[in-house]
Order: structure tokens, then sequence, then C-alpha cells
């Protein structure tokens, strides 16, 4: 299940702005008070099947099976730190502007304990805690496989320059956002739980 929410909230950025254009030292200024601009969110839900060891049919037969489903949930943020902006110059009514890398942040990581199917029969054992947190483990890579799938990369930089590009019209001048080389997503992709 993937759900992706554009966060398009235009976070007053330009508190106490004016008509007039503002120095490259006041632009900083205004840009670090909100140092994270999230602009993309997408909700992830991976599926992870555990088997117990089987042998051959006899031994099913004989002494049982044992297979579990966990499912592994987790909120996703992508957008830009804008504490890391390091080239920024004026010239005229331009301002030229290097956003850094995006940022993808998996937070809220949880497994839904009371929603994992299990099935142990015969001579069995229960799956261990052990054994839970492999899957779990599994699962976060899970994750980090689905989200390089959900591409909320792009948008979430698009969205980040139309924000900006608001933010510095506001401060009198217009925005020329230069590009970046294409990265790795896996690169990008940071747990904060």
């Amino acid at each position: 299940m993937k759900k992706v929410v554009p966060l398009l909230l235009l976070v007053m950025l330009a508190v106490g702005c004016t008509s007039n254009r503002a120095s490259e030292q006041q632009l900083r200024s205004e840009i670090s008070r909100i140092p994270m601009l999230y602009t993309m969110e997408a909700e992830v839900e991976v599926l992870v099947e555990g088997h117990g060891e089987n042998g051959t049919a006899e031994w099913k037969a004989m002494f049982g099976t044992r297979d579990i489903i966990l499912p592994v949930r987790a909120n996703v943020k992508a957008g830009i730190d804008l504490s890391k902006i390091t080239q920024l110059e004026i010239d005229g009514d331009k301002v030229y502007v290097t956003l850094p890398d995006p940022v993808i942040e998996v937070e809220s990581t949880e497994i839904p304990w009371g929603e994992v199917v299990s099935s142990v029969t015969g001579l069995r054992d229960q799956f261990s805690n052990r054994e839970k947190e492999f899957l779990t483990n599994k699962g976060k890579q899970d994750l980090v496989r689905q989200i390089e799938k959900l591409d909320i990369v792009v948008p979430a930089q698009e969205h980040a320059e139309q924000i900006l590009t608001t933010f510095f019209n506001r401060m009198g001048y217009r925005p020329v956002f230069r590009t970046r080389p294409l990265y790795a997503e896996n690169e990008i992709i940071r747990f904060v739980n």
C-alpha cells in the first residue's frame, strides 16, 4: 500500500519580508529559519513472509509447519535541507541558488503486532523474538526498495523550488535554480527513529 501526498504547505518563509530587495546575508538568515523543507510525504507498507525450516513432505506431515506474515509500515518524508545551501549569489534582480541534494527520511517505522498472521502446526515451536527481529530488519530493507520505486524525489525538488520561488519573489528577486548531478535514491534515504 502506497499513499503519496504533496505537502505544498506554503510555510511562512517570508516572515518580515518587505518589498525592498534584501541583501545576501538577509536571504541566508531568512532561509535558515526553517532548515528542513519537507514537501512530500508517503506511507509505505511491506509484508514480510517467514517460514520455518521445513524438510521433506514427510517431515511436514509428521512434525508440522511454521509460517508468518509480518506487516512493516513507515511514514516517509522527502524534502530539502535548506541549512545546506552553500551557493547563493545575487546579480541584479536575480538570485542564483544551488539546492542541496534532497533527503528522504523514514520515520515512525512500526509493526502492527495485532495484524501479524502466523500458523504453527504439529510439534513446531512458535516464532521466537530473535526470528521476529530478523524479519523486522528484512522488512526495513524491503521498505528501502519500495521507497526507491515511489518517485518522490523529483516532485519534492520541484515543490521546494516553487516554495522558494515565492520566497525569493517576496524578497524582491527572481530565482535561478542551478541543477545538480543525478544521484541514487538509496544514497539519500535515512532512518530517523
